[in-house]
């Protein structure tokens, strides 16, 4: 039965102070405290520490940046919305086309990932079948979103703080037993391999940035967004480092790549043995769910606003009148992730590539926000914060290499589509859009 239409363009204001919490949390909080700690700590040893202290402390003024843009601007268009009023309608539009690309080929790692944690559970074969199980699992996460912001809000709360209770009891229960000598040598690869360890550290903080996107479901935004963000950021940045000194405490410097990077299951093998590393396994399965279901609620929202501004069907901005939620923009992920899994499915490819042909992509989305925020926000301190991260930004680029030349690819491919689009619409050139 289709769902009764009220307001097809309109958004309904529901997110408070502790959802938009939630919502920030669950977008930042996956492999970042699964994966990357031991990573690091492969890397430079328990100088990673310090990698992680760094960007722990340059995340706020990271995420600041966002949430002071979104009171500024409460729009769905997210990103789009701080670049055009920057720079105008037509850059506006390239963006948003350039995040949603980048979106559709970046989420579903996530479900990939989700998948490769099943399959410890319930075993099953790699290759396209795992391809599969991760589209699967992506397609669930779009269904779950057609529940409504309020009540996906509600559920994503109940089972993040009961994951974030397990987290730290894991810590409290396998700090004690760590050793102390682990800590030496600090640097055993070197001080310069710090760098190269708060690149890794680095991805862990990406997802701040998604809660621009639902800025317009947001109440009272110009005091919701800076509470939301301050407590998100310190208890995302708390567990991160608790977390990261656990591994590089408990886990022996001897122990094996594959163990170091598992590192929740690896650290409750140490604590309670195999059976209790399963349970990790699940923990992680959830936790990635939960990452996964925040980034589906912001990528929809890119939908609904390119297809509400002209740039995709007008239909996909229908919202439902029972749940308030864009289902035709949830329902078009399916096809945006389905050809995205397909084409890598058809090369023979894995998740590895697509986090290649989106990481360059992502950093020059946030790099144009960031240049638009020095034309949109006044004040000495926002604008400290401002140069700091262009700063911070522009020294990461030159280590994404090739990943370059799909961020290319992708925003030649966006440029090309508002060309195509607007001239259809307009009938004009490039010079009748730019208001």
């Amino acid at each position: 039965m289709k769902p009764e239409i009220s307001q097809p363009n309109r958004l309904r204001k529901t997110l408070r102070t502790p959802g938009l919490i939630i919502h920030y949390i669950s977008s930042v909080m996956g492999v970042g405290i699964l994966i990357i700690p031991g990573h690091a700590a492969e890397i430079a040893g328990p100088a990673s520490l310090l990698a992680w202290l760094l960007l722990i402390a340059y995340s706020y003024p990271f995420a600041l940046i966002f949430a002071r843009l979104s009171v500024l601007h409460p729009d769905s268009r997210g990103i789009a919305s701080f670049v055009e009023h920057a720079f105008g309608n037509y850059w506006g539009k390239v963006i948003a086309l350039f995040l949603l690309l980048t979106l559709l080929i970046a989420n579903p790692v996530l479900g990939i990932a989700a998948a490769r944690y099943l399959s410890k559970l319930v075993p099953f074969p790699g290759g396209a079948t795992l391809l599969l199980a991760g589209y699967l699992i992506m397609s669930c996460s779009i269904l779950f979103n057609l529940l409504g912001l309020k009540v996906s809000t509600r559920v994503q709360g109940v089972v993040l703080g009961t994951l974030i209770a397990f987290l730290v009891l894991v810590v409290s229960a396998a700090l004690p037993q760590g050793e102390l000598g682990n800590l030496t040598p600090v640097a055993p690869k070197g001080w310069l391999a710090v760098g190269s360890a708060a690149i890794v550290c680095f991805f862990g903080f990406i997802g701040w940035e998604n809660a621009a996107p639902v800025a317009e479901e947001v109440i009272a935004p110009e005091r919701t967004f800076p509470r939301a963000i301050f407590w998100a950021v310190l208890l995302v940045g708390l567990l991160y480092f608790m977390m990261a000194l656990t591994v590089v405490l408990v886990i022996p410097p001897e122990a094996q790549y594959s163990d170091r990077v598992t590192v929740l299951s690896t650290v409750l093998s140490i604590v309670g043995g195999q059976e209790v590393a399963r349970v990790g396994n699940g923990v992680a399965l959830v936790l990635l769910l939960l990452t996964t279901n925040a980034w589906v609620l912001g990528t929809s929202r890119v939908v609904y606003a390119l297809s509400r501004d002209g740039i995709l069907p007008s239909a996909l901005s229908r919202v439902s009148a029972k749940t308030h939620a864009p289902y035709a923009a949830l329902l078009f992920l399916l096809l945006g992730y389905g050809a995205v899994v397909a084409v890598v499915v058809w090369a023979g490819k894995d998740e590895a590539e697509l986090i290649t042909a989106s990481s360059a992509a992502f950093m020059l989305i946030f790099l144009a926000t960031f240049v638009s925020a020095l034309r949109l926000l006044r004040g000495n301190g926002i604008r400290r914060c401002i140069w700091l991260v262009i700063a911070v930004t522009i020294a990461i680029l030159p280590f994404f290499r090739q990943s370059f030349l799909y961020a290319a690819l992708v925003l030649g491919l966006a440029i090309g589509l508002v060309h195509f689009f607007l001239r259809k619409q307009l009938g004009g050139p490039r010079s009748k859009v730019r208001a």
